[in-house]
């Protein structure tokens, strides 16, 4: 039996007690005097057992149990978790006793007080939905879940000393725009030491007397990485391994990468087969020199017209290059041809309105020449821009009409304006919309009811709606809890938990130059105005090896072409936080939905952008939900480096840490739901299959 002991009598003599058994032998939990004793009555004779300091928080549940022929006199917090004051083997026979609640004085008193009881034998495991008890679950789940955070290894950062290891050069492999510079580009100690100070001492104050140049851009919220977080891992639990050095072969050949997704920008993802074959292209170009003198890069070697300028996570490599989470529309045969009837119209449904896939973009390579690209010019644009000219809103739009993303160019533009979390909202409503069909034509005969009759099932932890029937909630559905409110909340609540995690890598920990910076010093030694501890590969590619037909001959100078005005942002390059955040958001929807759920009939877009066409190549058959959220994560982080604002081991690594982010959301999720058997279970980047259930993260082997 247990009981709630709200109150006991705190009067000198005032004796409150729980009792089981006779009045000659019995056991007891009794507060007198300051104390919790511990108490058996056998054969008339008293005998104190224990005793402890009473603690009204502590002891607030008392317990008598019996099991298995031993007696536990035992006190909780909560009436969930027990600790023994005192156990033995059964003092008396408590097989069929009375039981007795008890607040008397062993002398008169004229104002003893009040004894309060409250809940009786309540359920241990499922507590009675009173206010108060609920409000202690309550309390309990948070302390639970908090005790898991606090559990978690916080790792030490490290990143790779770059603004240590060039004392001659101070902080030219660092990330300095809006900060002051000299005369050409590199930082100025003073302006980057009073960054570095604001950040050592986190002081507020600190971080508004940085030295910028007058009217710079300011920085993007240096701070966000020192927010505490009330779920999941805290921003600073989490890191990633120190970026590659500014002298490195590995750099050097990302930045290789970068010139040629540059050069690559305007080709369309349905001719690189053709391209790549066509000798002389920049397609052909590209992929011999990321084969022979790029190999470090950090992409798949050998590089084809199949992976070029693609990520390296399951999934990513199979198909054409866009996502179809990116392109494809909702069918409905409710609605007429052309205005979101078929899938190849790519109008997402949300709700009773739409989102059309499609985009303005903007103009280039064909329209515009190499006035197409930014921040090609050293003097007029380049240092102008490091020291924090604000050159936004000066894109060129075509506006002629929307098109879906047909290349680098327009996957660029995509990244510009996004917040990230939309690509996922849309692919979670794409996918809860999707009825029943052929994933490519809606008809009243052989489609389902759209938003009613799912085409892709939900995750196997699904509680309600695990794929197949045979396990199905015969009187539920998931809403709130396993359904599209809580698919949406947690997409939203992970974002911004990844953004300050990976905030805290930017400016707390790596402080990395972005690849703008990096074409600057570039720049800078081939034009004999310094040098610097570049790799020679670099160098050697853009004045006599693959790159030299180009640079500096199209542009004027070796400066990595920027697609967007005012180049990269006020943040530095590593972690990426579209990577990041994408990431983290892939690895919620994979655990929400069914990922091996095939995808059917793909499109890609046609040359111009205007439409979608079935795509018949490599992979076709062999897509799925999985992959082409990994697919999208990897989109979304190499369009920021085809635009030029980051590295590609920015996406490797960041995609990684949103993903480490989003485990711990769902692990400390995992101890709030009510339903039985409830559990989160996915694919990681690693190709490695983990269950998450009750606060555990548990690696699966799947046998197929």
């Amino acid at each position: 039996m247990k009981v709630e002991v709200l109150q006991p009598l705190t009067v000198p003599g005032g004796n409150t007690y729980l009792r089981a058994g006779h009045s000659n032998d019995n056991v007891r939990l009794m507060a007198t005097n300051g104390k919790l004793i511990c108490i058996q009555m056998v054969g008339g004779v008293t005998t104190n057992l224990a005793s402890v300091p009473y603690d009204a928080v502590k002891h607030r549940w008392w317990q008598l149990r019996e099991f298995g022929g031993t007696t536990y006199w035992e006190v909780s917090s909560d009436g969930e978790y027990w600790n023994t004051l005192f156990s033995k083997s059964n003092p008396v026979d408590l097989t069929l006793v009375p039981l007795y609640l008890r607040a008397l004085t062993n002398n008169p008193t004229p104002m003893p007080g009040v004894a309060l009881f409250g809940s009786f034998n309540a359920p241990a495991r499922k507590l009675p939905r009173r206010v108060e008890e609920r409000r202690l679950s309550a309390r309990a789940v948070r302390e639970q879940a908090a005790e898991l955070a606090a559990g978690r290894h916080h790792p030490a950062h490290a990143n790779n000393n770059d603004e240590v290891n060039y004392p001659d050069r101070p902080f030219i492999g660092s990330y300095s725009k809006a900060l002051r510079h000299d005369a050409l580009g590199d930082p100025e100690p003073i302006s980057y030491g009073s960054l570095l100070r604001a950040l050592e001492s986190r002081d507020p104050g600190d971080f508004e007397e940085i030295l910028q140049p007058p009217n710079a851009l300011k920085l993007t919220n240096p701070q966000a990485g020192l927010a505490f977080e009330l779920e999941g891992p805290d921003a600073q639990a989490v890191t990633q391994p120190p970026a590659p050095r500014f002298d490195s072969a590995h750099t050097a050949a990302e930045m290789g990468e970068l010139y040629w997704m540059a050069l690559a920008r305007d080709v369309p993802f349905i001719q690189y087969d053709t391209e790549a074959a066509t000798a002389g292209s920049v397609l052909a170009q590209a992929i011999n020199s990321l084969n022979n003198e790029f190999r470090t890069f950090g992409g798949t070697v050998p590089v084809t017209a199949q992976n070029l300028f693609r990520g390296i996570f399951p999934g990513e490599q199979v198909g054409p290059y866009v996502s179809q989470f990116l392109l494809k529309g909702n069918i409905d045969p409710r609605k007429p041809d052309g205005q979101g009837r078929d899938a190849n119209e790519g109008f997402i449904t949300y709700g009773s309105r739409v989102i059309d896939q499609r985009q303005w973009t903007v103009k280039g390579f064909p329209e515009l020449g190499a006035n197409a690209d930014y921040l090609t010019r050293f003097t007029e644009d380049w240092l102008p821009v490091q020291n924090g000219r604000d050159d936004r809103g000066k894109d060129q739009f075509d506006m002629t009409q929307r098109r879906f993303i047909r290349n680098l160019r327009d996957g660029a533009n995509y990244v510009h304006f996004d917040q990230v979390v939309d690509s996922w909202w849309n692919t979670a409503f794409y996918l809860v919309s999707e009825p029943l069909g052929n994933q490519s034509m809606g008809n009243s005969t052989g489609t389902g009811r759209p938003q009613v009759d799912k085409e892709f099932p939900c995750n196997v932890g699904n509680p309600y709606d695990p794929p197949g029937t045979a396990e199905d909630s015969r009187r539920q559905v998931g809403f709130a809890t396993f359904g599209p409110v809580h698919l949406l909340q947690a997409l939203i609540e992970v974002g911004g938990r990844a953004a300050r995690a990976v905030w805290w890598q930017k400016w707390g920990v790596h402080r990395r130059l972005r690849p703008e910076e990096y074409g600057g010093r570039v720049d800078n030694q081939l034009n004999s105005r310094r040098t610097y501890p570049l790799h020679t590969s670099i160098t050697t590619s853009l004045s006599t090896g693959g790159l030299a037909p180009y640079f500096p001959e199209r542009y004027g100078s070796y400066l990595l072409p920027q697609a967007y005005p005012e180049g990269c942002p006020t943040h530095p390059a590593y972690g990426a936080g579209h990577a990041t955040i994408s990431g983290a958001c892939a690895t919620l929807l994979k655990a929400f939905f069914h990922e091996a759920e095939p995808i059917q009939n793909p499109v890609v877009a046609s040359a111009d952008g205007t439409t979608l066409v079935a795509y018949a190549g490599s992979g076709a058959s062999q897509m799925t939900v999985g992959g082409e959220l990994n697919k999208l994560a990897g989109n979304i982080a190499l369009f920021r480096s085809a635009a030029g604002v980051h590295w590609r081991s920015d996406y490797t690594e960041s995609l990684l840490l949103g993903e480490a982010v989003a485990i711990g959301l769902l692990q400390e999720m995992s101890l709030t739901f009510n339903e039985d058997d409830a559990f989160f279970q996915f694919t990681r980047f690693d190709g490695i299959t983990v269950r998450i259930y009750s606060g555990i993260v548990e690696p699966l082997v799947i046998h197929t």
